[in-house]
């Protein structure tokens, strides 16, 4: 079922949560029937949920009420707002959640196109420019480079991009790519801490929906919140 990842008291006086849902939850990806979503959503985090129409893009959209921009074509999702979900849905890629301790938080979907064309150092200019200071990073569930073959052009475009760390061999050792190293070699290139890295294989792991492992549509999601402190 839906785990915290992470509870912060912050200086403004709120609380941010970082929420991952699993396939116990149902599915949440984009597009099923609203009234089930709805309630899959409600139980996961309260409130009216931001949630995008992901397009493996850069895009950050700012969020300034509860639900604003839902429905957006955009990868990250920016907030100072209280009780504003941001979600992103994943199947493999890596959801990566942005901490700041003035009060803003922050939510990316980084497959590999995004994450190599930026979408991470898009999404902590858009903390920054909503106020932002030193931030702290959430990394969810994503496919393992133990399951993540990969063809060797399109692998050494990956490195050429984020670095060798990138490099990997698949279990049965094929070409692979190691997401978790590329989104952890963008990060200290933005001096950004990873306070947590979950670093369960969703193609591994069937608690999770893989789009690799399966060809599946079904989506969890990653979903992080302010909320005014109790």
């Amino acid at each position: 079922m839906a785990r915290e990842l992470v509870r912060r008291s912050l200086p403004s006086g709120q609380t941010a949560r970082v929420v991952m849902s699993e396939a116990a939850d149902g599915d949440l990806a984009v597009g099923g029937p609203e009234d089930l979503l709805t309630s899959r959503r409600k139980a996961v985090v309260a409130g009216r949920w931001t949630w995008l129409h992901q397009v493996h893009g850069t895009t950050v959209v700012d969020v300034s009420e509860p639900g604003g921009g839902s429905g957006s074509s955009a990868d990250a999702l920016v907030t100072a707002t209280t009780v504003a979900p941001l979600a992103v849905q994943v199947a493999d890629c890596v959801p990566v959640a942005l901490i700041s301790p003035a009060g803003v938080v922050a939510i990316a979907h980084a497959g590999w196109r995004g994450l190599a064309d930026g979408v991470l150092e898009r999404t902590a200019e858009a903390v920054l420019t909503r106020g932002g200071r030193a931030a702290e990073a959430v990394v969810g569930p994503h496919i393992g480079a133990c399951c993540y073959e990969f063809g060797q052009d399109d692998l050494q475009n990956l490195v050429d991009q984020l670095g060798p760390s990138v490099r990997s061999r698949t279990s049965d050792g094929r070409p692979a790519a190691d997401l978790a190293a590329g989104v952890r070699a963008v990060l200290d290139g933005l001096s950004i801490p990873v306070a947590v890295a979950d670093g369960t294989c969703t193609s591994c792991d069937d608690r999770y929906w893989s789009y690799r492992a399966t060809g599946t549509a079904c989506r969890q999601a990653m979903v992080v919140v302010l909320e005014e402190a109790a």
